[in-house]
């Protein structure tokens, strides 16, 4: 079975932090292993500091941190909560659902939520100390467990199901609103396929609010940026692919109403990547904190055989591995955390 190679574009342009702030580092999640998945951890300081001329591609020369045996294809059950990278899609021998803590380099487990089966393409999302899984229609969610000391008498620490189903089918965009305990999704609805609109998910009276028919300029998670006041992420609009662009944020709560789309725009005149070339596979905007991002971009490696039938581009500095499957993924973007 052949193995096609698969490399990641990562950013190079990182500003340097303060002595006194906690180093943190960009986590790549990588199929490379038979049985699973392998987690990376790359230093962008480093890479920024390599001349532009001496950037070639190169393997990566450290094992990796931790390697998760999880079933292959099913990247996009990948989330970070805290510190912790936790793969959400376990083989269905597996007792729990593991989790690595990228700050002591530990590795734990999660409980199974009440279904325990491979799920569609979810919503996973981090807000307000809860692991929230919005999937097949319903909503779970996992509480942080209570902090040392524990009580005498410790409750186990189970996930929670809501009652209510989600309002729409297959979401194009999502992001958490300013105010910490709302996300917010742009989604294809569940009457009729065209039928789009955008939704608002409060994780504290846990009530659905429906926004309009317009939907968030996005394409995956966006992110709130306090200097710009506004959603910053990959734009999904014909004539703005490969840019990044940002969107003020609509009023959520009990008292607001449908609105219109916010006003938005793209940031800089750059294309970032090209989502048209043949090597292109997908592209994740990484926030990195103080307004900074690392863009981290999934390509073909020029030198695979599919790839040398079709016209192609030269890529600038990136990692390879490769891929130890040929199964397809149902996420081609690839899975970064900065932690």
């Amino acid at each position: 079975m052949s193995k096609r190679k698969s490399s990641l574009d990562t950013c190079s342009t990182a500003a340097k932090r303060p002595v006194a702030e906690r180093q943190q580092h960009l986590f790549l999640v990588l199929d490379d292993w038979e049985k699973g998945y392998s987690v990376r951890k790359v230093d962008v300081d480093a890479l920024g500091d390599a001349d532009a001329d001496e950037r070639q591609p190169k393997a990566f020369d450290d094992p990796p941190l931790t390697r998760f045996d999880v079933v292959h294809g099913l990247s996009h059950a990948f989330v970070a909560h805290g510190t912790t990278i936790v793969a959400m899609n376990p083989r269905q021998v597996s007792p729990a659902i593991p989790a690595f803590d990228t700050a002591t380099s530990a590795v734990g487990i999660l409980p199974w939520p009440e279904f325990r089966t491979s799920f569609g393409r979810p919503i996973l999302v981090s807000i307000a100390g809860k692991l929230f899984m919005f999937v097949n229609g319903g909503t779970h969610y996992l509480s942080d467990p209570p902090p040392p000391p524990a009580p005498a008498v410790q409750k186990p620490w189970v996930w929670t199901a809501l009652d209510s189903s989600l309002p729409f089918t297959a979401a194009y965009c999502y992001a958490v609103h300013p105010d910490g305990r709302t996300l917010v999704v742009s989604a294809r609805k569940w009457r009729h396929e065209a039928e789009k609109g955008t939704f608002s998910f409060d994780t504290e009276r846990l009530e659905w609010t429906r926004h309009g028919d317009w939907m968030l300029p996005f394409r995956g998670q966006a992110h709130y940026v306090a200097a710009l006041d506004a959603w910053v992420g990959i734009c999904r609009h014909k004539g703005g692919t490969g840019h990044i662009c940002s969107s003020d944020f609509m009023p959520v709560g009990s008292g607001a109403r449908p609105t219109t789309l916010p006003r938005w725009k793209l940031l800089g005149e750059e294309k970032l990547f090209d989502d048209e070339s043949p090597l292109h596979l997908g592209a994740t905007l990484v926030p990195m904190g103080g307004g900074r991002f690392c863009l981290v971009e999934s390509t073909w490696h020029k030198g695979d055989e599919d790839v040398r039938r079709r016209k192609g581009v030269e890529s600038g500095m990136c990692n390879v591995f490769k891929r130890a499957h040929d199964m397809p993924d149902t996420l081609v973007s690839p899975v970064a955390f900065w932690i």
